[in-house]
């Protein structure tokens, strides 16, 4: 059989023109309406996982997938470094929210002392309080203190639930 005659045959002309059809131009609205799909499914992912953790996991997992997913990936090498630093920029993000979160933390600490009168407590007991929100190096005697102010508190919170009580009986 000659080239000409298969060319023109009708199994050709079929299979030629199913291919044409798949590899049509796609239009502007069937790019919009994938992007606008892609998105959606993306924002479903976030809302999932409103956890920093949860998404940071999340991450990785779908770098796993990516990876099982390939059995060649010497041609994949460009993705796989941007996969491993977003992965590593998510990574920061997630200790800088802890750190940030950890001064907030020590913040509202160091405004809760300054609350406390000056007379209200001995003067070991607010240096060995201030030592404590302060983190700075405490001796044994600090220790000691420390123990005997939380003892302190303890008995106060018992007295003051049974002064609760005795308020609650009283007024009702």
């Amino acid at each position: 059989m000659s080239l000409k005659k298969w060319l023109e045959s009708g199994y050709s002309k079929s299979k030629g023109k199913k291919i044409e059809e798949s590899v049509k131009p796609i239009t502007k609205a069937q790019k919009k309406k994938a992007i606008k799909k892609i998105t959606q499914t993306k924002e479903e992912k976030k809302k999932r996982n409103k956890d920093s953790i949860d998404e940071f996991l999340s991450h990785i997992l779908e770098f796993k997938e990516f990876l099982n997913s390939r059995t060649y990936l010497r041609g994949d090498f460009d993705r796989i470094i941007t996969w491993i630093r977003n992965i590593n920029y998510k990574y920061e993000e997630l200790l800088n929210q802890r750190k940030s979160s950890e001064i907030e933390v020590k913040k509202t600490k160091t405004e809760l002392v300054k609350e406390i009168p000056p007379k209200f407590l001995d003067e070991k007991l607010s240096i060995t309080l201030k030592k404590f929100v302060y983190k700075s190096d405490m001796n044994k005697s600090d220790k000691y203190y420390l123990g005997k102010l939380k003892k302190i508190v303890q008995n106060e919170l018992k007295k003051g639930n049974i002064y609760q009580v005795l308020d609650k009986i009283l007024n009702d």
